[in-house]
Parts: C-alpha cells; sequence; structure tokens
C-alpha cells in the first residue's frame, strides 16, 4: 500500500518508556521487598508500551486502497468500504479519534497518534478517496 498518510508515536517516546522502565528497575532493588512487589507492574507495563510504541510503528496509515491500524498489538489492514465511521469523540476531556471498522472499534489517543486527534481525522478524510 502507497501511503499518503501516516502518523504514530514519536520515536522517543518509546525509548523514554524503555529508559523509564529501567530506571524503575534499578530503583526497585533500593527498597524492600515489598516494594518490589509494588514497582514490578509499573516496570512491566513501561516495559510492554515501550516495546510496541518502538516495534508496531506507525501507529495509523492511510493510502488508496484503505488503512493499516494498530489495534492493541496487532496490525489490521481495512480497505476504505470496511470502515463504517471514523470521528473524534471526547472521554473526560480527553479526544479520542475512534474508528468503527465493523467487528470492532479501535480509539486512538493524541499520545498514540502522535499529533492531536481532529487534526488526523482531517488527514484521514483527506486521503480516503471519494465515494462512487
Amino acid at each position: 500500500m502507497t501511503a499518503r498518510f501516516v502518523t504514530g508515536p514519536p520515536l522517543l517516546q518509546g525509548w523514554a518508556e524503555l529508559a523509564a522502565a529501567a530506571g524503575l528497575l534499578e530503583a526497585a532493588f533500593a527498597v524492600d521487598p515489598v516494594g518490589r512487589v509494588l514497582v514490578a507492574p509499573a516496570v512491566v507495563l513501561l516495559a510492554v508500551l515501550g516495546a510496541r510504541d518502538l516495534l508496531l510503528r506507525p501507529t495509523l496509515t492511510a493510502g488508496h486502497e484503505g488503512l493499516r491500524v494498530v489495534d492493541g498489538f496487532r496490525r489490521r489492514a481495512v480497505r476504505w468500504p470496511e470502515l463504517a465511521r471514523a470521528r473524534v469523540v471526547t472521554d473526560r476531556r480527553a479526544p479520542l479519534l475512534e474508528l468503527d471498522l465493523g467487528d470492532t472499534v479501535v480509539v486512538l489517543s493524541r499520545r498514540r497518534l502522535g499529533q492531536p486527534p481532529a487534526l488526523a481525522l482531517a488527514e484521514l478524510e483527506a486521503t480516503r478517496p471519494p465515494a462512487g
């Protein structure tokens, strides 16, 4: 697919998450065993998110044939007719890009898109070929 629109988190973000996980892991050895148990989930979460942000790039790509989106930890290729609706929704005052793919709904935050959801939606709609 020839991409006309590509978006995702900055590469630095993934490295920062991995660095934070490493820093927390190092700090965990300075605390008692109970503290290690409390810090361990945060280390795992930061490491997993950092790896995802580095390995599953870009988050959203669109071209003439359709779009590709990272849904959690998997990539999905979707043709334009399969995209039932794309809109910006607000959840707890944070705008999110919602993509209704028929069988599932993918919700992407500003952090995952690397830009405001309204801007991503405008660029996505500009990339979408006219119906007909």
